[in-house]
Formats: structure tokens, sequence, C-alpha cells
């Protein structure tokens, strides 16, 4: 009787052993049953339990102009170096800030060069212009 053909070698030999291995995962694998969520009781992880849904595509919100990106640019410069008289100004500004920001914090936030800014003014604000800043996040 011929011997059998094998490859030889460590390479095929962990092959071997992971094909072996999933096959044998496949196999083992429960079937769904009524109350299971991807694969999951829904009673082992209470009430609260989302299954995630995979990733999604982020939208996309515009872009600024280049008009618009240089302002926020020179406000961000602005807020960083600090050199208000007080705090007033600082107040005044910030809200010259929100007033031209105002239909396009999303595209702000999505800005690579103006995020920081958006971080900024999150980090500055007052209560009631956070409140209106997540209000416009959250698209109401």
């Amino acid at each position: 009787m011929p011997k059998e053909r094998k490859k030889r070698g460590r390479r095929e030999e962990k092959k071997r052993k992971r094909e072996d291995e999933e096959n044998e995962t496949l196999a083992k694998r429960p079937r769904s049953a009524e109350g299971e969520v991807d694969g999951h009781d829904e009673q082992a992880f209470g009430d609260d339990y989302l299954p995630f849904s995979g990733p999604s595509e982020t939208p996309f919100y515009g872009m600024l102009d280049e008009e618009e990106q240089e302002y926020f640019k020179r406000a961000d410069t602005m807020l960083e170096l600090n050199q208000f008289s007080d705090p007033e100004e600082r107040a005044l500004f910030l809200a010259n800030v929100y007033k031209e920001a105002s239909g396009k914090e999303l595209k702000i936030a999505n800005s690579q060069s103006c995020s920081r800014l958006m971080e900024r003014l999150i980090l500055l604000s007052t209560a009631d212009q956070l409140k209106t800043l997540f209000r416009k996040f959250n698209g109401e």
C-alpha cells in the first residue's frame, strides 16, 4: 500500500491544526433560540442590553469656507492666548463666536483644524451656552 502524500513543515502543521480547531468551534456553537439576541441570552444582560449593530458610516455635515475657517482659527488663537482685559470682554468674545458659529456647529466639530476651537468653547462656555450647543449637536 502506497504512503499518503503529506506536505511537510511547521507551517502546514499549524495550518492543519487551525483548520481543525475552526471546524470544532463551528460544530460546538449553540443554535439560536427564542430570547437570544446575536447569540447571547438577553436575560443574562438585563433590560438595558443594546446589541451592537456594527460599524456605521458617519454622516458628512459639510465643510467650512476658507474665510470661515480662518475666522475660527483666529478665534481659537485668541482664546488660547487669553489676553482679554477682563472676564466680561472674554464673555462678549465668546458670545460673538457663538453667534458666528450658529448653524455651523457640526461643521466646526468635524473640521480637523477647528475642532480644537469647539473644545475650547466647551471649556469656557456658560451653562446656557453649553445647553444650546449640545441641543444643536443632538439635532434639536
